[in-house]
């Protein structure tokens, strides 16, 4: 392509044409002059930033190989790449393919991470330390050991395998496998994952585990179990024991609690329960059970819209069941089918020396009780009032007060026997599921064992 131009000289008007390309050319040439004096200072800085330099070898070999240039270090080796530096006792580089091999007390300092082993690779192509002997890591207030692990310097993730531990001011984690996610504060283990509270002696193990540090949340999934053995006062060992399909961990200074979600069975001392939800306060001692609970203990069965047991001193203080409110219990094992029944809308269960002591039953309240005359069954009554409280000795009725609104009717044996089920109050069921220690995973005698 040509330029036609046309100028004066001389008073004459002189006309011709230049090639294009040159004009622009020569116009450029400046420009990569400038632009160039600009960058080269920036390639230059981030290929230094992307080199593995030496620091420091008490002695340097170099040689070829295969093609490959390589640089033996030996003696208080010490390396850097960006902010992270290599300490080793010796070194072997490639510098054909940026990977050094390091042999001796090796360290690998990145910010406030610190990972030392026997052995390890660094590549530089993917920022990556590896190493397949025993690992130990140190990241402010955590500390890490695995069989093998490895480390991007870049994406600041750590992945380490085998005999996974950690441990920190307020916990401790086992598991055959973990990946830590430093900047994001979250970590992900997996396969004979167990967890240990040192505050409160809650040990909590699963199949798979993931936390979130800076939200205070941790999730358990895979046969989640939680276990806290507790001593009371007067010296007993008290073993609370939660399984779920999931388990949830929230680390509130202020509230911290446990959640289990579906399938949710509990057993603790002479109490036992299942329901579709749990909420376990950890500060308050206190345990919520909600979608369709049931909680029994000895041979009492509590049900209702929600369940919540307080426990003080580390034993079992009183249960309260809220809403549709229904308690259990067999009046004499000889006669199977007769059951002993309060309702209403509220029931408090209190229990003195891990003994049912009285129950009492408020609003619309209402009771069935049967009667026996020297082992002999002699009838049932049926009474209701503003409030009931029944009276236990020994696991059985003792006697049961009515107050206020009271109404009453006895029904004589010859019109009970052979009918018991039609006296039932409306809303009976008696569930024959109640959780057993023998259905808990073995591994909750285990961990009672090393925690005593």
């Amino acid at each position: 392509m040509s330029l036609t131009f046309s100028d004066k000289k001389d008073g004459k008007e002189v006309t011709g044409s230049k090639n294009l390309e040159a004009v622009i050319r020569t116009l450029r040439i400046p420009c990569i002059f400038l632009i160039a004096s600009r960058l080269l200072p920036l390639v230059a800085a981030n290929a230094q930033e992307q080199t593995v330099r030496l620091i420091h070898a008490d002695s340097l070999v170099g040689y070829s190989l295969n093609g490959d240039s390589y640089r033996d270090l030996v003696g208080h080796v010490v390396m850097q790449r960006g902010n992270t530096t290599l300490n080793c006792d010796r070194a072997v580089q490639n510098m054909t393919l940026d990977i050094v091999d390091l042999y001796g007390n090796v360290r690998v300092e990145d910010d406030t991470l610190t990972l030392r082993t026997k052995h390890g690779t660094y590549f530089g192509k993917t920022s990556t330390v590896s190493s397949d002997s025993a690992v130990y890591l140190n990241d402010r207030r955590r500390t890490l050991t695995a069989d093998r692990g490895n480390y991007n310097t870049d994406t600041k993730v750590a992945q380490f395998f085998g005999d996974v531990f950690v441990r920190d001011s307020a916990s401790q984690l086992t598991s055959d496998q973990l990946i830590y996610y430093r900047e994001e504060e979250k970590t992900f283990a997996d396969v004979n994952v167990r967890i240990k509270s040192l505050e409160n002696n809650i040990t909590v193990r699963g199949f798979h585990f993931e936390d979130y540090s800076k939200r205070n949340y941790s999730l358990m999934t895979g046969e989640p179990l939680l276990v806290q053995i507790d001593t009371s006062s007067d010296g007993k060992i008290d073993t609370m024991m939660i399984t779920s399909l999931i388990m949830e961990a929230y680390r509130d200074s202020a509230n911290e609690r446990f959640i289990a979600k579906d399938s949710v069975q509990i057993i603790r001392g002479s109490l036992s329960a299942h329901c579709g939800y749990g909420i376990y306060f950890s500060k308050d001692s206190m345990v919520v059970l909600e979608k369709e609970p049931v909680v029994w203990h000895e041979d009492n069965q509590l049900t209702g819209d929600s369940i919540t047991v307080y426990i003080r001193d580390k034993k079992i203080d009183h249960v309260v069941v809220d809403g549709a409110a229904f308690a259990v219990s067999q009046s004499d094992s000889i006669f199977a089918d007769r059951y002993n029944q309060l309702k209403g809308k509220k029931l408090t269960m209190y229990l003195n020396d891990r003994k049912v002591d009285h129950i009492i039953v408020e609003n619309n309240a209402t009771s069935l009780y049967y009667l026996y005359d020297k082992n002999k069954p002699n009838g049932v009554n049926r009474v209701s009032g503003d409030r009931v409280v029944m009276y236990f000795k020994d696991g059985k009725i003792e006697r049961i007060a009515v107050i206020s609104g009271v109404e009453g009717t006895y029904y004589p044996e010859k019109l009970v026997k052979g009918g018991v089920d039609s006296y039932n109050l409306a809303g009976f069921i008696y569930y024959r599921n109640r959780p057993e220690k023998s259905e808990f995973p073995r591994e909750w005698t285990k961990i009672s064992q090393l925690d005593k």
